[in-house]
C-alpha cells in the first residue's frame, strides 16, 4: 500500500513537472522534461531537480548524478551513474550497471528489470514484470491474462471471484448501516444525483480532480502532509457516502419493483449496496469503456455528495 501512494505521488509529481516552471518552490527547479526524444546525462554532469522523459530512453551514464527522481513513460531506462531519490519506469525496461546507485525505491511497470552485481537500490523494488502480478486482478485476455498457463488462469479467477464476493459483501454492509444511522442524509444525496445528473456529474469530476491533486501537492510539501492525508480521506469517504448512497437508491427501486412488502430499510440498502458494487464491477471488465461508466457512477455520486453538504441540505 505504501509504494502504491508512493506511485500516485510520483505520477502527480511527473504532472507537475510537465505542467511547467509555475510549480516551483522556494526558487528551486522543479526539474527537466524532455517529450519524444531520448535524453542522456553525460559522465560528470548533475542534473538538479527530477527528471521526466515521455516517449524515449534515458540514459544515466557513470559519474554522473540525478538530485532527484528519474520517471520514465514508455521507454527504456540505462543507468550507470547516482539517482538521489527513486527510479520508475512505466512500459519501459531498466537496466542497472554495476556502477548504478539508486538511493530511492526502484519501481518497474510493465516492463522487465536486469541488475548487474555491484548495483545499489537502497529502498524498495517494486517490479511488475510480467502479466502474472495483473492477473490476480484482471482475468480475462484482452486485460493482459496468459491464456496459455490454465493453473494460473484458474487460481487468478478463484482470488476474483473472493474479492468480488467479499467487497459486494461489505459494501452491502455498509449500505445497511448507513440507512439505519443517517437515512436522510443518504436520501438527500441519492435524489440529488437522480434531480441534477449533469449538475453532480461536473462537481463529482471537479472535486475528483482537485482534491486528489491538492492533496499529493500537500504531501508532498512534507510540513503540510497532514493536511494533505485529511483531503484524500475526506476524499474517499465522500466517494463511498455517494457510491452508498446512490445503492441505497437502486435497492429501493428494485425492491418497489418486486414486491408490495414492506421490506426493512437495512436490508433494502444492503440489497442496493450490493447491487452497485456487483455492477461496478462487472462493468469494469468492459474493455475500454468499463471504466469510464464506472468512472461516470462516482463522479455523479461525489458531486451529489458535495452539492448536498454531505447530505445536510437538499439541492434547489
Amino acid at each position: 500500500m505504501k509504494a502504491l501512494y508512493r506511485v500516485l505521488a510520483l505520477v502527480v509529481l511527473s504532472l507537475m513537472i510537465a505542467a511547467g516552471p509555475v510549480l516551483a518552490t522556494d526558487g528551486q527547479p522543479p526539474g527537466q522534461v524532455v517529450f519524444g526524444s531520448d535524453f542522456t546525462l553525460r559522465s560528470g554532469e548533475s542534473l538538479a531537480g527530477d527528471l521526466v522523459v515521455f516517449g524515449g530512453n534515458v540514459t544515466i551514464e557513470q559519474n554522473s548524478r540525478v538530485e532527484g527522481n528519474v520517471i520514465a513513460w514508455g521507454g527504456d531506462v540505462e543507468i550507470a551513474g547516482e539517482v538521489e531519490e527513486d527510479v520508475v519506469a512505466f512500459g519501459g525496461n531498466v537496466y542497472l550497471a554495476e556502477t548504478a546507485r539508486v538511493n530511492g525505491d526502484l519501481m518497474v511497470f510493465g516492463g522487465e528489470s536486469q541488475l548487474e552485481e555491484g548495483a545499489v537500490v537502497r529502498g524498495q523494488q517494486v517490479l511488475n514484470t510480467t502479466g502474472w502480478a495483473w492477473s490476480q486482478w484482471h482475468i480475462w485476455p484482452w486485460r493482459g491474462f496468459p491464456v496459455g498457463r490454465p493453473g494460473e488462469f484458474l487460481t487468478a479467477l478463484f482470488w476474483q471471484g473472493l474479492r468480488v464476493t467479499l467487497e459486494t459483501l461489505l459494501m452491502a454492509a455498509l449500505a445497511g448501516i448507513l440507512v439505519v444511522l443517517w437515512p436522510q442524509g443518504a436520501a438527500r444525496v441519492g435524489r440529488s444525483a437522480v434531480k441534477v445528473p449533469l449538475a453532480s456529474f461536473g462537481m463529482g469530476l471537479l472535486t475528483l480532480l482537485a482534491a486528489t491533486v491538492i492533496g499529493i501537492v500537500l504531501i508532498l510539501t512534507l510540513c503540510l502532509s497532514p493536511i494533505g492525508v485529511a483531503v484524500l480521506l475526506a476524499l474517499v469517504v465522500a466517494v463511498f457516502f455517494g457510491r452508498l448512497s446512490l445503492g441505497i437508491l437502486l435497492g429501493e427501486r428494485v425492491v418497489a419493483a418486486l414486491t408490495a412488502r414492506t421490506v426493512a430499510p437495512f436490508w433494502v440498502a444492503a440489497l442496493g449496496g450490493g447491487l452497485i458494487t456487483l455492477l461496478l464491477r462487472l462493468l469494469d471488465l468492459v474493455p475500454c469503456l468499463g471504466w469510464a461508466l464506472g468512472l461516470l457512477v462516482t463522479c455523479v455520486g461525489l458531486g451529489a455528495v458535495v452539492l448536498t453538504r454531505f447530505g445536510t441540505a437538499d439541492v434547489a
